[in-house]
């Protein structure tokens, strides 16, 4: 037997071999075809030459290889069944001739390299040869050698060349490469029998692990068919137990129809005692016997023992199972029947049932005395009621709550039609129950317009529809209430699932409503002056900004402001102030009656919207709401006048979004302020030239401080009386090294954000001082220099004391010296401020109220601090040709010349004006129609060069 299967074996691995062989056999001559062709490069790359004998022999081999290959590729796709043992000797056969080509290829090659004697080198026929026959063998060791005899019959002819080259080309070996041949060819044919012999014991095992497959497999199909033959067996078993059970079904029902007739005797009888059941049962009741004699007492349903358990234990003490507050009764009663005085007994109590008390009503009838009349026995029924007290409790507490709930509450039939009604409903609509029942819903209600009619439509179909409606209505009814109702309305079905009736409830939300109202204003509007507020003006303009509207494209953002409000407010009281915020307001909404919003901001802060798009003059209407402004308030018996500054941002141009547009007007707001107020800014996204250059203005203007760039110049004031220089006004200028002269209007504000104005007011003041000393020295001491002061000079308490250094270190005296104040200044700590002027009235110091007529309280000022000199500004100077404001300036000159305060005229451009000022008594006069403001020299030249002044 192992003979046989090792026999089987051997045939089984021979026959894999062969089909391995087959499978690698082309990829093998294809790999020899390219050596042969990497060997001919070889040749002609080291010789540049080759023969006919060379180029035959590579012809003819490759087209061996080819046509084998064509041969075996022939053959694999032939359907026919191939011969393990032909292919065998095909095989051998083919390798046979491929060595034997390879060993005349080697002839062939050395032969060759013997013609070649200028390029002999045993080492050119050692690299062709081995190169040939090394890959060859190597590639014969991969792919043929599944089976030895295939490498065999490829080495034996194509190396015997090479063991013959020493004998027949000796010119061509070295001893040395061909020791290295015979070795490195030995070692490959050992090679490759070692890798047969591996490739062989590897192959068995396969082949062993096989035929161990293919044994499970086969076990494992047994084993299925025997588990086939089991379900079959089980089969044939559950077939026997189901008739067994058949037979058995036949013989219980032969047993069945042997019992029926029995079963329907009984059933009759039961029919009895179930009817009577089900009467119990459906009515509630459990019939009892009481034997009085026998003191027994029996229950005919047994599922009421439980009520009456306590009875059969202890039928002398009813106390223990019937509630306190009912025994007195139960017993009572029960006595009156045993002696015969009621003709059944009828009591309604509670007793006690799983720790809960439940309602029993009871009724029985003595049925049976004896020769004394007395009692033996009582039958009864008894019934739970419990369910029917609560139902009862449930509907008084439903009754009750409907009459207190304050809410009303009504019921409509199905035609919503009223049927009943809580008090609470007639309280809240002003109707007796008499005139809603019978009326339908709406017939209440006022119905004259046609979104009422709407609304009961909408009512109507969703209560149809969906049998509910729920919503807040404002509702006007025929009694006169008119009431904001929260009304929710349900249907009500019957057992047909038709609508029946509909119950409503009611809730009054006018007061919430009215409430709700309230809080919106306060939210939304400022209760000072009745205008919507800061949060309203951003929600609208953020709406105006996100809903697109074909009427409201465009539209301007009018930031605007009450010039020097603070000094007002602070000046006279915060009750004035608010009462002038309020007059604002309200002048605000007449002159800006077409405007889309008018909103209160803050502070002295207002906004104004206006819709662009029906071709407003938006520059007009900003200019008619400052006309509008000049008209004084009256405000505790005294009239103020204001001013506005307004700044404007237009949509689409100056921004897109809210904050960037409302961040434009107010930019716009704080260039008009900067320009002096009263005037309207539109703004410009283009910088100043000082910004353009990315200069950083305060950090220049500190750089000018300490390298001296600023300088004085000095404008004459002329007196046109004496036709004499009165004296000049320092103003300081700012020449920057790269910039040029750089405008005050552009750096004193700034400085005076800082702490800068007080280091250049220090700066002037010495400036000045050195250069009156200078006149004098040239003999000019008839006049004297004024010299702006602001508040922060004033309020750091080194004024007195920097005046002092100044007079003693230039040897000048007070009388040179005229110091103008503004009004900003003299707000507040007025103590300070007295003590101050008091201080420069003993130093000689001439003291001059600046800006006269642009502030609210002017006139207190004249008659609270000690000035020398009143400047009226140059803004009432500007306009003298218009009557009103000359009968200002006129009444200015005249209060002056009244109370003995001398009068300066600034800003003085024409010869009108100049005149003008000239005939009602003011006789200084300041500005560009006499000169503007000079330099240290040119200023000494205008003193020398002028005399006497005229008007011309």
């Amino acid at each position: 037997m192992n003979d046989v299967q090792e026999e089987l074996l051997s045939y089984d691995v021979n026959s894999s071999n062969i089909r391995k062989t087959v499978k690698n056999i082309r990829i093998f001559f294809i790999w020899v075809l390219f050596t042969c062709i990497c060997d001919a490069f070889i040749y002609l790359y080291l010789f540049k030459t080759h023969t006919d004998l060379l180029t035959s022999w590579f012809a003819t081999t490759v087209l061996f290889i080819l046509s084998i290959c064509i041969f075996l590729t022939c053959m694999l796709y032939q359907k026919k069944k191939k011969s393990f043992k032909h292919m065998h000797v095909f095989f051998q056969f083919f390798s046979l001739i491929l060595g034997s080509l390879f060993g005349i290829g080697i002839y062939i090659i050395n032969l060759e390299l013997t013609r070649l004697p200028d390029t002999l080198n045993p080492f050119y026929s050692f690299l062709l040869s081995s190169f040939l026959l090394s890959f060859s063998y190597v590639m014969a060791m991969n792919f043929l050698n599944q089976r030895f005899s295939y490498f065999t019959a490829l080495f034996v002819p194509s190396s015997i060349p090479v063991f013959s080259i020493p004998l027949l080309f000796p010119q061509n070996t070295n001893e040395v490469y061909s020791t290295v041949f015979i070795v490195w060819f030995a070692l490959l044919f050992f090679s490759a029998y070692i890798s047969h012999k591996i490739y062989l014991n590897s192959e068995i095992l396969n082949l062993k692990n096989r035929v161990l497959i293919r044994q499970s497999q086969q076990q494992l199909e047994q084993s299925k068919g025997l588990q086939l033959q089991l379900k079959n067996e089980i089969s044939k078993t559950e077939t026997m137990k189901n008739e067994l059970q058949l037979h058995n079904h036949l013989l219980e029902q032969k047993v069945k129809e042997r019992t029926y007739d029995f079963k329907q005797m009984n059933d009759r009888l039961e029919n009895h005692q179930a009817n009577l059941t089900f009467a119990h049962e459906t009515a509630g009741i459990h019939s009892w016997v009481w034997n009085i004699e026998k003191r027994t007492f029996e229950i005919a349903d047994s599922k009421s023992d439980a009520e009456f358990r306590q009875l059969n234990l202890k039928q002398n003490s009813v106390d223990d199972f019937i509630h306190p507050e009912d025994i007195e009764n139960y017993k009572t009663l029960l006595k009156q029947h045993l002696k015969g005085k009621t003709e059944r007994f009828e009591a309604i109590y509670r007793v006690k049932r799983d720790d809960q008390w439940c309602w029993i009503q009871d009724i029985g009838k003595v049925v049976s005395k004896n020769f004394n009349n007395k009692p033996l026995r009582m039958v009864g029924i008894q019934r739970n009621i419990q369910k029917e007290k609560t139902d009862q409790e449930k509907l008084k507490l439903a009754a009750n709550v409907l009459e207190q709930v304050a809410e009303g509450v009504f019921i409509l039939d199905n035609n919503l039609c009223y049927l009943e009604v809580n008090p609470y409903f007639e309280q809240l609509l002003a109707y007796t129950e008499n005139d809603l029942i019978g009326r339908h819903l709406f017939d209440i209600t006022l119905n004259n317009n046609a979104r009422t009619q709407k609304m009961y439509t909408v009512i109507t179909q969703s209560l149809v529809q969906h049998g509910e409606f729920e919503s807040e209505l404002q509702i006007d009814f025929t009694s006169g209430k008119k009431l904001v109702l929260w009304v929710h309305i349900n249907a009500i079905y019957d057992e047909k699932n038709k609508i029946s009736n509909y119950v409503g409830i009611i809730t009054d939300l006018t007061d919430r409503k009215k409430q709700e109202q309230r809080l919106s204003y306060l939210e939304h509007y400022d209760i000072l002056t009745d205008l919507p507020n800061r949060f309203y003006f951003k929600q609208r303009l953020h709406h105006y900004l996100t809903h697109y509207s074909s009427t409201f494209k465009n539209f301007a953002v009018l930031r605007i402001n009450i010039d020097r409000f603070k000094l007002f407010n602070e000046f006279m009281s915060h009750k004035e102030g608010d009462e002038l915020l309020k007059r604002v307001a309200h002048r605000l909404r007449l002159c800006c009656s077409n405007a889309s919003l008018i909103a209160y901001l803050n502070n002295d802060d207002f906004a104004v919207i206006y819709n662009l798009n029906s071709n407003i003059n938006i520059h007009q209407h900003a200019q008619n709401i400052l006309d509008a402004f000049k008209q004084p308030f009256e405000i505790n018996a005294q009239e103020q006048t204001i001013t506005l500054s307004i700044g404007i941002a237009l949509y689409p141009e100056h921004g897109l979004q809210l904050d960037s547009l409302n961040g434009h007007a107010e930019s716009a707001l704080r260039e008009a302020k900067r320009l002096g107020g009263n005037t309207v800014y539109f703004y410009s996204d283009k910088k100043t030239p000082l910004l353009n250059q990315g200069i950083n203005l305060e950090s220049e203007l500190r750089k000018a401080i300490k390298h001296k760039e600023l300088t004085v110049h000095y404008q004459p004031k002329i007196c046109v009386k004496t036709q004499r220089i009165y004296g000049f006004e320092a103003l300081v200028r700012w020449h920057h090294p790269t910039l040029g002269y750089i405008l005050p209007d552009i750096f004193i504000p700034l400085a005076e954000e800082t702490s800068l104005i007080s280091d250049i007011g220090l700066i002037v003041l010495h400036e000045t001082c050195k250069q009156i000393q200078y006149w004098q020295s040239l003999g000019f001491d008839h006049f004297r220099v004024s010299i702006n002061i602001v508040a922060q000079q004033i309020y750091r308490g080194q004024l007195i004391e920097d005046i002092d250094y100044a007079l003693k270190k230039y040897n000048i005296s007070g009388d040179m010296l005229e110091l103008e104040l503004t009004e900003s200044s003299l707000f507040e700590k007025s103590d300070q401020v007295n003590l101050l002027l008091k201080q420069l009235k003993d130093r000689h110091i001439s003291i001059s109220l600046d800006d006269f007529g642009t502030g609210y309280s002017s006139l207190a000022y004249l008659t609270s601090y000690p000035f020398d000199i009143l400047k009226i500004d140059k803004a009432f100077i500007s306009k003298i040709g218009q009557e009103k404001d000359e009968a200002i300036v006129n009444a200015i000159i005249a209060m002056g010349n009244a109370i003995g305060i001398t009068l300066v005229a600034e800003g003085v451009e024409t010869k009108e004006q100049a005149l003008f000022l000239e005939k009602h008594g003011c006789y200084i006069l300041q500005g560009f129609y006499f000169s503007k403001a000079l330099s240290s020299a040119d200023s000494t030249k205008y003193l020398e060069q002028h005399k006497l002044i005229t008007i011309c």
